[in-house]
């Protein structure tokens, strides 16, 4: 069973409708790309944008970022690269091994803290517009490899819009 942390990511609205619109371009793939946001004193990720990246494997079971496209997503915002996400088109509801080995090897070994947001599957035709109508993240699960407690959950909340009176 996976550990909770204490931290939690936010997702503003709009990295939200960027994720869901992205996965319903191609959801029959892993679709992937990069949180942009901060990354708080309390280690809280705040996540303003989402930036798709090719699969460069089209794999329903597997995804890898083109390093060039990468490089060019850090270069364009520097120090702002939180975190990761990407689906599972086959609706496995949890961080697969090779999830997971990634996981350790980015927040461990090279010490990078980035979150990991997976989005579960499958993904049937008005998928993206059902979401956006609820604002739902209940087919999300985000975690992080910490160097003590090892792999744990983190818990995924929605921005609170600041109405003005």
């Amino acid at each position: 069973m996976t550990k909770t942390a204490n931290a939690q990511v936010t997702l503003t609205d709009e990295a939200l409708r960027a994720i869901y619109k992205d996965i319903a371009q191609r959801p029959h793939i892993e679709a992937c790309g990069v949180l942009l946001g901060t990354l708080d004193e309390q280690n809280n990720w705040h996540v303003a944008q989402v930036q798709p990246l090719r699969n460069t494997f089209s794999s329903p079971v597997y995804f890898e970022f083109d390093p060039e496209e990468l490089l060019m997503v850090e270069l364009a915002n520097p120090e702002q690269i939180v975190g990761v996400y990407h689906s599972h088109p086959t609706g496995f509801a949890r961080a697969s091994h090779t999830d997971r080995e990634n996981m350790q090897r980015v927040n461990q070994q090279q010490h990078i803290p980035w979150v990991w947001l997976i989005i579960c599957g499958p993904f049937h035709e008005g998928f993206e517009q059902q979401c956006l109508e609820k604002s739902i993240t209940t087919s999300m699960i985000a975690y992080h490899h910490y160097d003590r407690d090892g792999l744990c959950k983190v818990h995924i909340q929605l921005e609170q819009v600041q109405l003005e009176k």
